[in-house]
């Protein structure tokens, strides 16, 4: 298991799994063995599929808003200004 200090109390199997298989995904840049093993024993092939894509769609977010400097607001967010054309 990958898992760190700020990861979640109490999660299921299939949480820990998806959790475990990310934050190593992340860290790393590939899985072990042993955690494709439990994650494609739980989520099946095309589930670990999706895992993937997820974690990658989310990358991608996370870059584009660096890209950008999009700031978090503590608040709430202002609505979005029209897009220039």
């Amino acid at each position: 298991m990958c898992r760190g200090s700020a990861a979640p109390d109490g999660m299921a199997e299939d949480e820990a799994a998806a959790y475990d298989f990310s934050m190593e995904l992340h860290r790393t840049r590939r899985v072990s063995d042993k955690t494709y093993a439990r994650a494609l024993q739980l989520f099946g092939e095309p589930g670990v599929i999706d895992l993937t894509g997820v974690n990658g769609y989310y990358s991608l977010l996370a870059m584009m808003m660096n890209v950008a400097r999009t700031k978090a607001d503590p608040g709430r967010a202002p609505p979005l200004e029209r897009f220039p054309e």
